[in-house]
């Protein structure tokens, strides 16, 4: 559980997905799964639709955020299909924050002004799906993973990088590639326990 999920103690709640994922999360046993934001993930996660009728106001923007926690496989598919959410929920007027942090930190390592996010380029079919999804002309769709993710930050997205695992792994400040602010191990895993909807990114 810790390592699949991040938990870090007991009791804690767990809401997985149809697609195997972790999508909420509450540590210590205290998370208010009666809210208005928590009982419109279970909506969208069971697929239920509202009574007709107006929808109700949102009372406020639901706090979304995709963890990277391992190696990034360039272009691969399980992470493009979180990015897909990540636009998703921008459209839907929510905060996003992309989290690289563990082994994730080296997708962001600059080597002659390049990040491996960027050594496997999106085929047109992709560049055409997100184009349509982030509401940008073909001209300005992205080429692979990096350029996604600075569409995203352009959109409102924030992207943040564990700076103790930059450390850890023996990363200088200088060498991450800008679009990353850092920040600390407590204020990551304060991201991840305050989000109403967490899609973590593992390959293992």
């Amino acid at each position: 559980m810790r390592k699949a999920f991040g938990v870090r103690g007991c009791p804690a709640t767990v809401i997985i997905d149809r697609k195997g994922r972790m999508v909420g999360r509450a540590g210590g046993g205290d998370g208010d799964w009666t809210s208005d934001a928590a009982r419109a993930l279970a909506r969208s996660l069971l697929g239920a639709r509202m009574a007709s009728g107006p929808a109700p106001a949102r009372t406020r923007q639901a706090r979304k955020s995709v963890h990277l926690m391992t190696a990034v496989a360039p272009n691969d598919t399980k992470l493009n299909e979180i990015l897909d959410e990540a636009a998703a929920a921008l459209k839907a007027g929510d905060e996003v924050k992309i989290l690289f942090d563990a082994q994730s930190v080296g997708a962001l390592r600059m080597n002659a002004q390049k990040t491996p996010l960027q050594d496997a380029p999106f085929t047109d079919a992709q560049r055409r799906a997100a184009a349509r999804r982030l509401g940008v002309p073909q001209s300005a769709a992205p080429r692979n993973q990096l350029d996604y993710i600075q569409l995203l930050a352009k959109a409102g997205a924030k992207v943040l990088v564990n700076e103790n695992a930059v450390h850890a792994f023996g990363l200088a400040d200088d060498e991450i590639h800008p679009i990353a602010k850092r920040v600390s191990v407590e204020d990551m895993e304060r991201i991840v326990d305050d989000s109403d909807a967490c899609l973590n990114y593992s390959r293992e």
